[in-house]
């Protein structure tokens, strides 16, 4: 949830910014659709389109149905067919109603694929007008194109992409392509995926499957427990067709914080491998045979380990090539084949996707004797993977687990910004599914522990009489937050790092200047990540006659100042944290010559189910300073939705916290 821990970092990145689909048609006549000072062409006979789309056009809705929403999805058929050599033909139709310009994106269409084992094929494609007119993409205008043109080790990724024509609001885009997989990933299986709802509504959606009817085949629905196949046996009892279907389907209602799309919508996987363990062994064959060290890669080796002598030392030198020296080719996982590029082909090219770079490292860690594996891994999901059917679509990301002085040590070579023992938030609490030797095993990546992901604040903040204060700020980051802001300081250009730090400057108070500051460039990976900055707030105080009262800010500016649960007073989902942090903010505040202090606010603690809000207020011995502190501590876990007021009401205890102030009398 984090929506006040990481306000302050979520706006720092955003300052940042403040200072510096899917298929194809084909065109039926060939004709270029005509310009907008075009007369108007007659619109083509209700003959030109199936009686499937006449249906599905003549009940869609209207935008006034759907307020809140920018389309919807009128058509998303699958016909699937999967022959006794494990060929696979897929027909696939998408259609899309578009009610405003925010839906346009849809009218951009790509088509990924691998050209080693799949094609892809236009069947159709065309824009409805509101008028009726169809106005179709031409053959001429489908293109394909590489997917990271610049790497010669991914020349089979491709897109086959095209855009729809003639859009406007409340038009009607159709297409159709044909994707054909041969087997050769795992021959003799098949598996695959199939949405049905989302977050926004659907008209028809229907997957049909055709199968040996020897084939055995298993399948799972989920957030739908009526959703049951029609089964159809041919008359010659060689093949068994399947039918998922789901009409009328409402959108997904999005609210904050609430769980991930995968838990609340429906969609069903359908699989003919027997076991995880059936995908790991076929995986680490793969990978087995490209895991060889070469004089190059063993010279490498020695050069970083030199003057090193723990593992642990030896391994830091050897992860921070692979992730900093070795650059990130951010291919889905699969979508290059599964095999991995050989080590020696990644090291001497210097660039690789993820399972390349897992290659590379667990070749060279093997090298200084430090036992290491590859492990396929869902990101952004840390929902259990093993109660799932057996597929690869599970997984989009490849990693390392390493012993290192007989401790368990996650890598992730793509994370550019983090040390070794830390790997990004996205995967922490994933199973992932660690291949090798000894066989497949699932192992669970530790979540952080509030300590290990925290943001800690410091700031001294010497007060004037006449409202104005000079603020001494630092801030200190571990975990997730040290790998975001790193990140964005490796971006900056040096003429852009002042003009970043100016801008969080000014959140402090109203008209604040930035005197000084310290900013790391982000190279060394070393925790904590910390920044630095010399504030002057010509406004930090408000004088009334001979008071002078000074706000305590739990962050710059406004920015805490929102309940996000609000306007809710009832919801559908539970409120979900799937982290672990800790943010504390520490402000002294030096009394100007002559005051003294009138008033402090009270401690203070609050809590919800998966926050915790603790406030101490002190004075100073000699009376000349306050020291506020505030530490928010944010826990895994979720809130069922009738507890909703409860959350709200704690989120207004500590907005109305943060308007509380230090009153001093001269």
């Amino acid at each position: 949830m984090r929506l006040i821990a990481c306000a302050v970092l979520s706006a720092l990145i955003g300052l940042l910014h403040v200072t510096s689909g899917f298929r194809t048609p084909v065109c039926a006549d060939g004709k270029r659709p005509p310009s907008s000072g075009a007369r108007a062409t007659k619109p083509p006979a209700k003959s030109m389109l199936d009686a499937v789309l006449r249906e599905a056009i003549r009940t869609a809705p209207d935008a006034s149905d759907w307020p809140n929403h920018d389309y919807a999805r009128l058509l998303d058929l699958g016909e699937v067919r999967v022959a006794s050599d494990g060929t696979v033909r897929a027909v696939y139709r998408e259609t899309y109603k578009l009610f405003n310009e925010r839906a346009r994106h849809l009218a951009e269409v790509h088509l990924p694929f691998n050209s080693s084992y799949q094609s892809v094929r236009v069947l159709s494609a065309r824009t409805i007008r509101r008028d009726g007119t169809v106005v179709p993409v031409r053959p001429a205008d489908i293109r394909l194109s590489a997917a990271v043109s610049d790497f010669p080790l991914y020349e089979d990724a491709l897109y086959t992409s095209f855009s729809m024509p003639a859009i406007e609001d409340g038009c009607v885009i159709d297409y159709t392509y044909e994707m054909i997989t041969r087997p050769l990933l795992i021959p003799g299986h098949f598996w695959t995926y199939w949405g049905f709802s989302g977050p926004e509504p659907v008209q028809l959606s229907r997957y049909t499957l055709h199968v040996p009817a020897d084939r055995a085949l298993r399948f799972k629905v989920y957030n739908d427990p009526g959703l049951k196949p029609v089964v159809r046996n041919a008359p010659d009892g060689r093949t068994r067709t399947y039918i998922w279907e789901r009409r009328g389907l409402e959108p997904i209602k999005l609210e904050p914080a609430m769980p991930p799309l995968a838990d609340v919508r429906v969609y069903m996987e359908v699989s003919s491998l027997g076991s995880w363990e059936e995908i790991g062994r076929w995986f680490w064959q793969l990978a087995r045979s490209q895991i060889k060290p070469t004089d190059r890669i063993r010279a490498t080796v020695a050069r970083l380990i030199e003057g090193r002598s723990s593992e642990r030392e030896k391994a830091a030198a050897l992860y921070d090539f692979v992730a900093n020296r070795v650059r990130y080719v951010g291919l889905e996982f699969g979508l290059s084949a599964y095999r991995p590029h050989a080590a020696p082909e990644v090291h001497d090219r210097l660039y690789g996707d993820c399972k390349d770079k897992t290659t590379l490292l667990v070749t060279m860690l093997g090298l200084v004797g430090i036992e290491a594996r590859p492990a396929l891994v869902r990101t952004g999901d840390p929902r259990p993977v093993e109660p799932a059917l057996p597929t690869l679509n599970v997984f989009n990301h490849c990693i390392a687990v390493a012993q290192i002085e007989g401790k368990e040590v996650w890598l992730d070579p793509t994370a550019e910004t983090c040390p070794l023992g830390d790997i990004p938030e996205s995967i922490r609490g994933a199973q992932a599914l660690v291949v090798g030797d000894e066989g497949p095993r699932f192992r669970t990546i530790p979540v952080y522990a509030p300590d290990e992901n925290r943001v800690e604040w410091d700031l001294q903040v010497r007060l004037q009489p006449d409202g104005g204060a000079q603020t001494e700020f630092s801030m200190s980051l571990r975990g997730a937050a040290a790998q975001a802001l790193r990140a964005t300081a490796r971006s900056l250009q040096p003429d852009k790092r002042k003009e970043w730090m100016r801008a969080l400057a000014t959140q402090f108070a109203p008209g604040s200047q930035l005197k000084r500051f310290q900013l790391p460039d982000g190279t060394d990976k070393t925790d904590p990540f910390t920044l630095q900055l010399t504030i002057d707030s010509p406004a930090y105080a408000r004088p009334v006659g001979s008071l002078l009262l000074v706000p305590i800010r739990l962050t710059p500016g406004q920015m805490e100042r929102r309940n996000p649960f609000a306007t809710q007073d009832t919801r559908v989902w539970p409120i979900v944290e799937t982290d672990n942090s800790r943010t504390r903010i520490r402000s002294t505040f030096i009394l100007p010559e002559g005051y003294r202090v009138e008033e402090v606010p009270a401690d203070l603690r609050l809590s919800c189910d998966v926050q915790q809000f603790e406030r101490t207020v002190a004075r100073s011995e000699d009376g000349r300073s306050v020291t506020v502190i505030v530490t928010i501590t944010e826990r895994a876990g979720s809130v069922p939705p009738t507890d909703v007021e409860k959350v709200r009401a704690y989120y207004d205890s500590v907005l109305k916290a943060a308007e509380d102030q230090i009153v001093l009398k001269r």
